[in-house]
């Protein structure tokens, strides 16, 4: 009587428990998948960065006054302010701020901002701001397309107006999508108007947009020459005042005869957001309107 080896069998018992439990294993596997727990299902990635809430209050506490010294009267005024210590003080110690903040900011900050959120970083409000705790636009000194030098604040003072800011060549379609339907819907109107401003901050940009100033006035329509400014200017610190944190984007701003800023949007217009502005403008206008007649009759 022959045996078999004791270690001999053990093997091939091992092989056929291994080959059927890969059998069962894989029939279970294809057969009967187990579901994921919620907390082991990946989240889902957003394609941009969440929204925030649109600003509520923006601008200047103080009235805009339209500033037509002469630059020697300027470098006058600014001696007297130095001697004024608390004054000087007050404004050293904000410029440090600003020149803090902008040496931590990344030279491409914006282009990044861009991705994250795709140039839309809230949606405009469905409300204006109550004239008592709206802020004022503050006054620019630019010049037109006719290379005569203007203040905004002359321009913006009794009239309801859709001012607008444009940095890159990436913003005008947002600027556009404003102000092409407001155009359409209040050209000719008295006492309605835009204003847009085409900023350039980089020192050397500047010469290059001066350089095309007979190529913008061209393509200008009529409607927009005389009121679109150009301001060679760095007004990074205005610009956070308004809330136009980013250079690619282009802003709106609907300012009312007083110089308030009663609402502001940002990006390529929604058709919710572009019907709210031409509806708020017609208010204000008829507002305006009926300001002036009260004002006539106690006259």
């Amino acid at each position: 009587m022959l045996l078999r080896p004791a270690g001999r069998r053990f093997i091939g018992e091992t092989r056929s428990h291994i080959l059927r439990a890969q059998t069962t294993s894989s029939f279970r596997l294809y057969t009967t998948p187990s579901e994921p727990s919620p907390s082991e299902k990946p989240e889902e990635t957003p394609l941009f960065a969440k929204f925030r809430d649109a600003p509520s209050i923006l601008g200047a506490k103080d009235p805009p006054v339209a500033d037509k010294n002469t630059w020697l009267q300027r470098k006058k005024q600014k001696l007297r302010d130095f001697t004024d210590y608390e004054k000087a003080f007050a404004a050293h110690a904000a410029e440090r701020r600003h020149l803090v903040e902008e040496a931590t900011k990344s030279y491409f900050a914006d282009v990044h901002e861009m991705r994250k959120h795709g140039g839309k970083m809230y949606y405009a409000s469905n409300k204006l701001t109550k004239p008592e705790k709206a802020g004022y636009m503050p006054d620019f000194e630019g010049s037109n397309v006719n290379r005569e030098k203007v203040h905004t604040t002359d321009m913006l003072l009794g009239k309801v107006s859709l001012m607008s800011f444009v940095y890159a060549k990436y913003g005008e379609p947002h600027v556009n999508s404003f102000v092409n339907p407001f155009l359409a819907k209040f050209k000719g109107v008295d006492g309605i108007q835009t204003v847009e401003l085409n900023v350039q901050e980089n020192i050397l940009k500047q010469w290059l947009l001066k350089a095309f100033i007979p190529s913008i006035r061209r393509n200008l329509s009529d409607d927009r020459k005389d009121n679109y400014v150009l301001l060679f200017k760095d007004i990074s610190k205005t610009r956070k005042m308004l809330d136009m944190t980013n250079q690619y984007i282009g802003y709106v701003f609907l300012v009312d005869e007083d110089c308030k800023i009663r609402w502001t949007a940002h990006g390529n217009g929604t058709d919710e957001e572009v019907a709210n502005m031409l509806a708020m403008t017609d208010f204000l206008n008829q507002k305006r309107i009926k300001a002036m007649g009260t004002n006539d009759s106690k006259q």
